[in-house]
C-alpha cells in the first residue's frame, strides 16, 4: 500500500475519490491520513468518499462512517466488482470537477489557467 503519494499527482487535480475497501478496515484508517495530505497541495477540490466491495458485505450499506461525516464528504457506496454505483460516483464526480475547473477558489488554478490561454 502506498504511504504517501509524489506531490506531482496532486498537481491540477479538480476533484479526488478516497476509496477505502468493505472488506480490510486499515483502508478506512488511512483516510484520515490521505485527506490531510491531499488537502495540503489541494485545499479546496471536491472530494468524495467510497465504499469499495460493497458485494462482499451488503451490511456495509447500514454503516454511518465518521470519516465522510466530520468532513462534510459524500459517500458512496460501491462495487468495482459488479459496477454497483460506479457511474454514479464517477459522473458525480467529474461534473463537481467541471464546476471547480470553471471556476476555482484557489490562485494556483487561476494562475495555471491564465498560463494554458498563452
Amino acid at each position: 500500500m502506498f504511504q504517501s503519494m509524489h506531490p506531482s499527482y496532486y498537481h491540477q487535480a479538480h476533484a479526488c475519490i478516497m476509496v477505502f475497501d468493505a472488506t480490510r478496515k486499515i483502508t478506512y484508517k488511512n483516510l484520515e491520513r490521505w485527506y490531510k495530505e491531499l488537502r495540503q497541495y489541494r485545499p479546496h477540490i471536491p472530494v468524495f468518499c467510497a465504499v469499495n466491495k460493497i458485494d462482499a458485505n451488503m451490511d456495509v450499506t447500514q454503516q454511518r462512517f465518521a470519516f465522510p461525516e466530520k468532513n462534510s464528504i459524500p459517500l458512496y457506496y460501491v462495487s468495482a466488482s459488479n459496477g454497483m454505483n460506479v457511474v454514479k460516483l464517477f459522473r458525480d464526480a467529474i461534473e463537481a470537477a467541471l464546476v471547480y475547473k470553471k471556476d476555482p477558489p484557489d490562485v494556483t488554478d487561476q494562475i495555471f489557467q491564465e498560463l494554458q490561454r498563452l
